[in-house]
């Protein structure tokens, strides 16, 4: 497709890729390389990176950061290395899926060129990487695209689940939850990723050994549930010829393990968890470094991060995912550290917790009653005389005449009537939870206060 020139943002999150239609289903040429697995996937987080940051000719990020993301455990990054240089050389059609859904064919190699550089000095090794200019576009700002989780992308250690993935994700919201018919030889390339001689294949083996292997880990690793493959036969009513998926979303088991706040929390732990959420990353990412490494290389990995943000980014580069850089510091300081002596851990009994959550409670309570109170003054003199003839009606309706009477005299302000309007005003504009705070509320009002002061133990 050709380059449309400048490329529009598009909302990217630290959670999901946005793919385009055309590259989801990869087509290997005749004679070209396979696409692997781990091809496949780093791939995937190049393209993730490059969408945070938007138009350039050419990207670049850090070896242990692409690695992290990638969730590759090995130390040996060579393979990394050999991974690029089979990118810069494998070609492939871009298409959709659906048939009608692609504009204009092209065929091109998945990236265009990459290099590293490495600092002397550092040791620090910079990833750089570029696009083909015909399918930039439709890569960095597409306007048809599957939204693909990349905790599944990391999970998944096949190519044919990978690929299965990445298009039944795309018909998941779908009213019908079906994917395109397509013949299955057609299937066969773009989830073996690699080009064989179609004639001599046979559609059983296809299915037993590809088909219900990629179905199965899908389906026990990520968030959706693939059913198939369902099955439509040729005239003679006994060769098999198109096939297609149904896809529904796992509302009830979402892929990565959402923490619960304060389950499990050290009040002395606070700090740190505040310290890590000004930088940037995200409280179950703070929380999992402590239980992992303690908070000690948490602290450490912090210090490191936060003299890190403060460099010019001009100069060393932004730090585009704290979490992962931080995740990834404390893990190369842990292997290093010599083995720390076992320590009883520090324990806070869960009635000191409970004292300090209430009190957490009640100072999220009061900011919330006077962001109340100041957003009704800010409200137009109509809008606000709507909302006390309210108040007057829910008073006579409820008899308390008394309240109406000082209201009249004394205005909504007045010591004796100003909590019952708050709570009467909270419900109207937010709902009957209005005074009820969500975990991550109390979290958050905790790390402030605990990074301010201490907290000392609750008798």
């Amino acid at each position: 497709m050709p380059d449309q020139g400048r490329l529009f943002p598009i909302e990217v999150d630290d959670e999901h890729l946005l793919k385009h239609v055309n590259a989801i289903a990869l087509m290997p040429v005749p004679g070209g390389r396979r696409i692997s697995q781990l091809g496949r996937r780093l791939f995937n987080v190049l393209l993730h990176r490059a969408q945070e940051t938007g138009e350039q000719d050419e990207y670049q990020a850090r070896l242990y950061e692409i690695v992290d993301d990638a969730g590759y455990n090995s130390n040996d990054t060579a393979p990394i290395r050999k991974i690029l240089r089979e990118l810069m050389s494998t070609t492939v059609e871009w298409q959709s899926p659906t048939n009608g859904e692609i504009e204009t064919w092209d065929a091109c190699n998945l990236l265009s060129g990459a290099g590293t550089t490495k600092d002397k000095r550092t040791g620090a090794v910079t990833v750089r990487w570029r696009y083909d200019s015909k399918v930039r576009a439709q890569l960095l700002s597409p306007d048809r695209y599957a939204r693909l989780s990349l905790e599944a992308i990391t999970q998944l250690s096949t190519h044919a689940a990978m690929a299965l993935y990445e298009i039944c994700a795309r018909y998941v919201d779908n009213p019908g939850h079906l994917t395109a018919r397509q013949h299955w030889r057609w299937w066969r390339p773009v989830l073996t990723g690699v080009h064989s001689d179609n004639a001599k294949a046979e559609y059983r083996f296809f299915k037993r050994d590809v088909l219900h292997k990629a179905i199965a880990e899908i389906n026990a690793c990520t968030n959706i549930e693939v059913r198939g493959p369902i099955e439509y036969k040729e005239k003679d009513n006994r060769t098999i010829a198109e096939i297609q998926f149904e896809v529904h979303a796992k509302g009830d088991m979402p892929i990565r393990r959402q923490p619960v706040p304060l389950a499990n929390l050290v009040v002395d732990d606070l700090p740190l968890i505040g310290r890590a959420l000004q930088a940037g990353v995200k409280q179950g990412e703070a929380e999992e470094l402590i239980q992992r490494h303690g908070p000690a290389q948490l602290a450490a990995g912090l210090d490191e991060l936060e003299k890190r943000l403060k460099m010019p980014s001009e100069k060393v580069g932004a730090v585009l995912k704290p979490g992962s850089w931080l995740r990834a510091n404390v893990a190369r300081a842990a292997k290093l550290a010599p083995e720390p002596q076992a320590v009883a851990e520090p324990i806070v009994s869960n009635e000191s917790l409970q004292k300090h959550r209430a009190a957490w409670t009640d100072e999220w309570l009061r900011r919330r009653k006077d962001r109340l109170r100041k957003g009704f003054q800010e409200l137009a003199q109509a809008d606000q005389q709507e909302h006390m003839d309210a108040f007057r009606q829910e008073l006579k309706a409820t008899g308390q005449l008394q309240l109406l009477k000082r209201l009249d005299i004394s205005g909504w302000q007045h010591r004796m009537v100003l909590a019952g309007f708050t709570k009467f005003y909270g419900i109207r504009v937010l709902g009957d939870d209005w005074d009820k705070p969500s975990p991550d509320d109390i979290l958050a009002i905790a790390a402030e206060q605990a990074m301010a002061v201490q907290l000392p133990p609750t008798s």
